[in-house]
This record gives structure tokens, sequence and C-alpha cells, in this order.
């Protein structure tokens, strides 16, 4: 292995293709790579879509969204492990080859057993890290990081005309997991009265039909509801994020990277459950969710509720989610 200080710098590409919450959960290996080989040169490789998660990172050298690119690098390190990447993975030149273990049949054992594994007890963070620890490293499941510039979050400070809010994210890739608008109503007629604050719906061009049914529901509230999803950049989101007093997820993206930029956090999880190694550790984030038999029903939500009442996330209370944001603005967090 080349050692820090030497001359020749290790060079490293890190492979992972989607999706934005994954994506994000890549930059603590950047910052382990950084620990234990000071001055490393680091490139990531992803969707273009993605590329602004590492935008503004000190620890990018590059990042790259295909092979139209020549550079042999170190050590190349799949961080999705699917078709796409194990072709990429062997057509570009690197002395040393390394993947992560996704445990996918761990977790398709427990989702269909219940079987526990050792490997369900790994984050997501843990299990990038393994093949730094197969070169020599010694790892540490930091939080994830996403790095806004000054003027990002400036502009983020007058979304709500300088005023504290808290911010919703309301959509979910599967339908499973997400709450009903009914319920996110509730929610930000409570904000509203119970705590003074204004809400802040965010989300990408996806969620803009059903953050559009969430304000139309609030009728003469509506004034206090600022909804921006599918009207700003993912890091435009962040730094939104990272300025509320509170976000509301579900277990999606947006409570990735409000892990990423250290706001508070309440996350609904419903189909899909911790062990799985994708909740955030961190104390600001609370993850809110109900014991039952059916769950998981699957590895990442679906479509459809096989009971047809999607129950999961519906018995997650509206006042179980409040007393959360209360407990964080009591207690200094938010």
């Amino acid at each position: 292995m080349k050692i820090a200080g030497n001359s020749d710098k290790l060079k490293f590409l890190l492979i992972r293709f989607s999706s934005l919450g994954d994506t994000v959960l890549v930059t603590p290996v950047i910052e382990n790579i950084l620990k234990n080989s000071p001055g490393s040169i680091i490139d990531v490789m992803t969707k273009q879509e993605y590329v602004p998660v590492f935008e503004h990172n000190p620890g990018v050298s590059a990042v790259v969204t295909g092979i139209g690119f020549k550079k042999k690098y170190d050590y190349l390190i799949d961080l999705h492990d699917s078709i796409r990447s194990n072709i990429y993975k062997y057509i570009i030149p690197a002395r040393k080859r390394l993947t992560y273990n996704k445990a996918a049949f761990a977790r398709r054992a427990y989702l269909h057993a219940r079987r526990p594994d050792k490997q369900l007890g790994k984050s997501v963070i843990e299990r990038y890290l393994q093949p730094l620890r197969k070169i020599g490293f010694k790892t540490e499941p930091v939080p994830p990081r996403i790095y806004l510039t000054r003027e990002e979050m400036e502009d983020a400070a007058q979304v709500n005309g300088g005023n504290r809010y808290v911010a919703i994210a309301p959509g979910a890739r599967w339908n499973t997991k997400q709450w009903t608008v009914e319920n996110y109503v509730s929610l930000i007629i409570k904000i509203i009265k119970e705590i003074g604050m204004n809400s802040v719906i965010i989300g990408d061009a996806c969620d803009r039909e059903l953050a559009d049914n969430i304000l139309k529901e609030t009728g003469l509230l509506k004034k206090h509801v600022i909804n921006l999803a599918g009207r700003i950049s993912i890091r435009q989101s962040a730094a939104v994020i990272k300025n509320s007093a509170v976000l509301v997820s579900t277990d999606s993206a947006p409570m990735h990277i409000g892990w990423a930029v250290g706001a508070r956090v309440v996350a609904l999880f419903g189909p899909t459950v911790k062990e799985f190694g994708f909740q955030p550790a961190d104390p600001g984030v609370r993850i809110l969710e109900k014991e039952m038999k059916c769950r998981p029903c699957s590895l990442h939500g679906s479509d459809r509720c096989r009971f047809k009442d999607r129950a999961c996330m519906q018995r997650i209370e509206v006042y179980e989610v409040m007393d959360v944001i209360r407990d964080f603005i009591a207690d200094g967090r938010a």
C-alpha cells in the first residue's frame, strides 16, 4: 500500500448510481478514506441527477457519469453491486477492485422467513465501509454530509421570510411508504395553531401532485403553507431542510438528506424496518413505527398493500409526530 505523504497519491473510484438516499450515504466512505490516507484522489461515479450530492465536497476530486475518461485507479470500490456497476467495474482500469456486501440474502431471509442474521445489525454505512477494512483501513461509521455554500443557506433563510418553519417531505417512491393527505393536513394545522410555525412542503417533481393536494385541503390556512415540491433542486432542498426547525419525512431520500445536513428529523417507517440498515444512527433523528406481524412486507416499499389498508403507516398518529416536534423544539435541538 502507498503511504500518505509519498509523492504518489492513492487513487480511488467509488461507484454508486442510485438512488438519492443511498448516494448520500456514500459520503462517509470519502471521509474515512481521507482519515486513513490524507491527500488521496477520490472520484465518484453516479447518475447525472445525483451529481449535486457531491458538489463542494472537499474530499471529492471529480464526479463522473460515464466511462468517457481515461484514468487508472489504485482502488475501485463498487458500492452498488448491480449489473451496470459490475460492467463498469471491469471496464475501468484499477489495481484492485472491491465490492460491498449488500446483505441481499440476509434481508430477503428476514423479509420472507423473519430469520435473523448478524448482517442485519449493520447499517448501510457500515457495510459501505467494509471494503476499506479489507485494505487495512480503520473505519468509523460517521454521519453522511452534504456541503452547502453560504449563498445556498442565505437563499434558504428567505423561504419563510426569515421565520422558523417545519419542513415536510410527504413523498416516497412507493405508495405503501406514504402517510395520508388527511394526516399531513391535520399535522400542518396543529403546527400552525399549537406552535405557531408555517410549514414548507418539499419533494421532487413526482411529489408535486401530492403536495398540491395537501395544500388544497388546508383550506383557509394554506397561506401558512409554502409548497416547493417539484420547484427546487436537490441542493436547494437540502438547504431548506437544514434551515428548518424540524423535518418530517417518510423513509426516503429527504430523511437521509436531513441527517446529512444536521437537521432534526421525524421519520415515519411503515413497510420497511430499521433492521435493513437504512435508519440514521443519530439522536437528532427520531423514527416512528408500529410493531406489526406483517412488517416488513418489502425491501424498499411497494405500490400496493396486500391488506389494502397500509395500517403500518396509518397507525402512526398525528399527535405522535407533534410530540416529537415539540420535544425537539423544547430541548433546543430544533
